[in-house]
């Protein structure tokens, strides 16, 4: 039922027509995102999209798009609808229909001019499945009445129009209130802005169950109410308006037709305006109502507001999985991964399954746009902006370039320290059937080495996380760590980029790390100071190879603030190692992640490694010297940073700093880091603390002084 419209809203249509025109013009361009005023709202509507839906890259980030959607917006949307049900009312002589949608497991909201009060409630038949099926058929529907003697609030037509009942027995069918599932309701302010698209779920005029989607272009707000513009007939009252994420934005309760067919420049216009009470209205006014409605309904009340606080939370914040069962053991690495099946470089990412596979071919083009790194095209292959190579060492620089000749880079040097060969780590095991390779025709592809400036990088095919990483540091241009504290400064840069050389299936990007941002920063492996030596152009490439995915890790956002002996070793060894005189003050490091599946948490498929390994060499004055290190990130992963007020000190949450044998380390990776590192280990030395059994369960670092060389 649609009510009579009164002169407020008759008013209001007519007051908003300039600017609803101009929102029209706007999504007519392709300008969308040009019709919210309030910049802040649209910043953190444009976040929550991002977020939501796993987008990638500028135009996502911007909102430069207005009708493509993931898959998942129709299986989202299928399954929100259940929640949407048919209203019929017999009430002494009136008799009034609508849409009406749950709220929480026991509370349904339609408007206050189709159920009018407590006594119309009682003569109230909500139905649920009331449309047609994937083949055309009538569902079997479930019908329950309403109980207004458990909750029962309204808010008058002019006001807010809402009335909000409690679910009474079921009448007819089969299915359970739990089936219907429900659409929380959230005064979160970042759910809609003007300009963009509302769907709607609805009975217009008593019809079976339809939908409006894409059409319904959000034109106006005001503190009450938000105007849309819709091609499809007047919507039936009570229905529930969504945004593109299925959250609730508003109750749909007039209709206006327009008198008007052409705007201003001639173009067709919507026949209908509508209007519907904006539901942080509703929500506020629920929550200011709780403490004068009886005792015994503020839990009906307290759990639906609920409900709308944790999905508003759980959009903006995903939470970690628990750990899962340790997997099957992995089948060896398929040749087919590293051998070219047909011309121009063609490589398939991963093992067979019948008798399809996939072919990536690789197509690699430059393009001088700077600040678009990692754009896409249409082969499935980032490309790579083409950037040339800064005349200066720039390492404060906020805008980190890439050179994207990667011929140049001859990776990590095993013969770095003098007189002394550190090959890389051996692969055991499940290493090394984990190992990704490059894409076919790239040199030694089966190897996986990725080689940058001064470091190199191999990948884990299935974690998408490296396996580990090696670098050569030469100390003479290492910067300053605080010998007391441990700590190192270093501004970061902002934007990270692909690595054309191996299959984007192999690294987490971008989508995974905004989806997941209320928990991890983006990490270095390599840290970006440690490879930054060597002439300028040098250590600009390598200062920018630090920022590719493939060097990048989930690292919890206190990591960094919590882990400053991980970051300080480097240079306290230079320091305090009594490097031989002819060392020339370099040294290797060797790290990356732990996974434990006993105790890995998952975010979303991706199993998060809780510690780290760090393996730094160098030579002394009599011999070869090592030491290994095990940081643990497990403690911090309970703590999300959205929604949860003040960040909680860093000292609460410290990590725990372990000195371990080099043995354990790769009992724990599956790494042979050789017999000389192994030898050259001096946690096992005898006049070393800690030294024999307990140094391969670790010592537990409280200062650089702990980390005895």
């Amino acid at each position: 039922m649609e009510a009579i419209r009164p002169d407020a809203f008759r008013k209001l249509v007519e007051s908003t027509k300039a600017d609803r025109a101009h929102v029209r013009r706007l999504v007519a361009s392709g300008l969308w995102q040009q019709a919210e005023r309030d910049s802040e709202r649209f910043r953190e509507f444009a976040a929550k999209r991002l977020q939501n839906r796993r987008s990638s890259g500028a135009e996502a980030q911007q909102g430069d798009t207005l009708d493509y959607q993931p898959a998942s917006f129709l299986s989202e949307g299928a399954t929100i609808r259940r929640a949407v049900a048919y209203v019929e009312v017999t009430f002494g002589t009136r008799s009034t229909i609508g849409t009406g949608f749950l709220v929480s497991p026991r509370l349904f909201l339609t408007n206050q001019h189709v159920i009018l009060n407590a006594q119309a409630a009682m003569g109230a038949t909500i139905t649920f499945d009331r449309e047609l099926d994937e083949l055309g058929r009538p569902r079997p529907m479930t019908s329950f009445t309403l109980d207004a003697t458990s909750l029962a609030l309204f808010s008058d037509e002019p006001d807010l129009d809402y009335a909000l009942v409690a679910v009474g027995p079921r009448l007819s069918g089969e299915g359970d209130i739990s089936d219907f599932g429900f659409c929380p309701l959230s005064n979160a302010p970042d759910k809609h802005v003007v300009g963009m698209s509302t769907n709607i779920i609805q009975h217009p005029e008593g019809q079976r169950k339809l939908i409006s989607i894409r059409k319904n272009i959000l034109v106006a707000r005001t503190p009450r109410t938000l105007l849309y513009e819709t091609d499809t007939e007047v919507g039936s009252s009570g229905s529930p308006v969504f945004n593109d994420d299925w959250e609730v934005v508003a109750l749909h309760h007039y209709g206006e037709p327009f008198l008007e067919r052409v705007d201003d420049q001639g173009n067709p216009i919507p026949l209908t305006v509508n209007e519907g009470i904006r539901i942080s209205a509703l929500v506020n006014d629920l929550a200011r109502r709780r403490a004068d409605i009886p005792a015994a309904w503020q839990p009906l009340l307290d759990q639906a507001l609920e409900l709308g606080v944790q999905a508003s939370t759980s959009s903006a914040a995903p939470k970690l999985g628990l750990p899962k069962p340790k997997p099957k053991p992995l089948e060896p690495r398929p040749e087919s991964l590293v051998q070219p099946t047909i011309e121009k470089e063609a490589v398939m990412n991963g093992p067979k399954t019948g008798t399809a596979v996939e072919i990536v071919i690789p197509l690699r083009i430059s393009v001088s746009l700077d600040g678009m790194a990692g754009a896409q095209v249409g082969t499935g292959v980032a490309a790579p902006a083409a950037i040339a190579v800064a005349s200066s060492l720039g390492r404060r620089a906020e805008a980190v370039r890439v050179d994207t000749d990667y011929a140049n880079r001859s990776g990590y040097d095993p013969t770095f320290i003098p007189g002394t060969a550190i090959p890389l780590p051996d692969l055991k095991g499940e290493a090394a059937n984990s190992l990704a390779p490059l894409r076919a025709g790239e040199p030694n592809a089966a190897e996986g080495e990725l080689k940058y400036e001064h470091f190199s990088v191999k990948m884990n095919r299935f974690k998408q996380i490296a396996i580990f990483t090696a670098t050569n540091i030469d100390g003479e241009t290492y910067l300053a760590v605080d010998r007391k504290t441990g700590e190192v400064s270093s501004a970061e840069g902002e934007t990270w980029f692909r690595d054309p050389r191996i299959s984007e299936s192999f690294f987490l990007n971008q989508d995974f790390y905004s989806a997941w941002s209320s928990y991890f920063d983006r990490g270095h492996l390599t840290r970006r100071t440690d490879p930054t030596w060597g002439s300028d152009e040098e250590a600009v490439r390598a200062n920018a190879d630090t920022f590719h995915f493939t060097n990048c890790s989930p690292q919890h956002f206190r990591f960094n603030q919590t882990t400053k002996f991980w970051q300080g070793v480097e240079r306290y060894v230079l320091e305090t190692g009594i490097l031989a005189q002819d060392s020339k003050r370099r040294m290797c490091v060797f790290q990356g992640p732990i996974f434990d599946d006993s105790i890995d948490r998952t975010a979303d498929d991706v199993q998060i490694p809780s510690s780290f390994f760090k393996v730094v060499i160098w030579r002394g004055k009599e011999r070869l010297k090592a030491v290994g290190l095990v940081v643990d990130q497990g403690a911090l992963l309970d703590e999300s940073r959205v929604n949860l007020g003040p960040p909680r000190s860093p000292s609460f949450v410290n990590v725990n700093h372990w000195r371990v044998a080099i043995k354990t380390i790769e009992k724990r990776t599956g790494l042979d880091f050789g017999q000389s590192v192994r030898d050259a280990d001096t946690v096992t030395q005898g006049q070393q603390p800690g030294a024999g059994a307990e140094a391969l369960q670790g010592i537990l670092i409280h200062s650089l002084a702990d980390i005895v060389l």
